[in-house]
């Protein structure tokens, strides 16, 4: 008994999946929302005149998630005010 079969094209496969991926395209997609968490903004200040032109030696990584450079390290060096020229304790202030 001879049987036939019928042999498949892989490139109508292929053409199928194309097709299939635009439909689901074209189907409107849920939007994915990042909720962030949105913290009092604060400012440092030096504790010993008030100014807030404090400097402090770092290092800064780019990080791929959250798409900015984030802080990695600050080699435990103390900050120092640019105004009276000091190294300095910080006190953080509320900003509105």
């Amino acid at each position: 008994m001879l049987r036939r079969v019928k042999l498949m094209n892989p490139f109508e496969l292929a053409q199928d999946r194309v097709s299939q991926d635009r439909i689901t395209q074209e189907r409107p997609q849920p939007i994915e929302r990042k909720v962030i968490n949105c913290a009092a903004r604060a400012t440092p200040v030096c504790a010993a005149c008030g100014s807030d032109d404090i400097i402090c030696h770092a290092t800064a990584q780019w990080s791929n998630e959250a798409q900015e450079w984030q802080l990695a390290n600050t080699f435990n060096q103390p900050a120092r005010c640019n105004t009276c020229h000091t190294d300095c304790n910080l006190v953080w202030l509320t900003l509105n």
